[in-house]
């Protein structure tokens, strides 16, 4: 009897340990596959990053991106046991450069101007992007609402101008060389897609009748305060 229940102790006990073993193993897989999750949501608010550099004159979503990455980099490194040195020293980048955006919030000047589809592609998705962000700020209490509107703002009139003045400048090339009517079928389709946003920016009935302008042969190009990126004017 004594030998039977020694036996079943002995048997509960090894299964406990077992269990025990397994559920820490779960956890290590747990945190390592929330490590990697953590890694590969920086690198694409990077990319993020650059892509509004790239493209808005004001930094202040920059701002809100690297505070972003800020935040996952020290949610990554308290999954960490230990130090991690890697992540210490982007962590110490990010927080410098907060700095530096804070105190240089506009850019001398943005570029909107997209030389491929897959440019023009890249920027869309890293504004999309950029909003998702955003949003989620705002439904952690990260971000205010009238901010948000704000940002959101500036994140659709910036997509759409990237397309409009990628359009125009192609409009441009074609005219350059000499081929007039895929320059006006690129200017109509510029025009198209102000005429067909309700963006309240003020700006955008001042493009349209510039492009009417310009699809009538009254003017060249778009004013220099409206489209600055004059790579390609005739």
């Amino acid at each position: 009897m004594n030998a039977l229940l020694s036996l079943t102790a002995t048997l509960l006990f090894s299964l406990l340990l077992v269990h025990l073993v397994n559920r820490r193993e779960q956890r290590r897989r747990e945190i390592r596959w929330r490590q990697r999750r953590a890694r590969a949501q920086i690198e694409g608010l990077e990319e993020v990053l650059i892509g509004l550099e790239e493209t808005l004159s004001d930094r202040r979503i920059a701002e809100r991106i690297n505070r972003e990455i800020q935040h996952q980099l020290e949610a990554a490194l308290a999954l960490e046991n230990g130090r991690n040195t890697h992540l210490e020293t982007r962590l110490n980048h990010v927080k410098e450069r907060a700095e530096e955006l804070e105190n240089n919030r506009r850019q001398a000047r943005a570029n909107r101007l997209r030389e491929s589809d897959a440019q023009l592609a890249r920027t869309r998705e890293c504004l999309d992007q950029a909003a998702r962000v955003l949003r989620r700020q705002h439904n952690q209490g990260r971000l205010e609402r009238e901010t948000l509107d704000e940002f959101l703002r500036e994140l659709s009139w910036s997509r759409l101008m990237v397309e409009v003045v990628t359009y125009v400048a192609e409009g441009h090339k074609s005219l350059q060389r000499g081929d007039i009517t895929s320059a006006l079928a690129y200017y109509k389709k510029a025009q198209g897609l102000l005429i067909a946003s309700d963006h309240p920016n003020p700006h955008r009935m001042e493009i349209i009748r510039e492009l009417g302008d310009m699809i009538q042969g009254k003017r060249k190009a778009l004013s220099p305060e409206l489209m600055p990126e004059t790579d390609y004017n005739p």
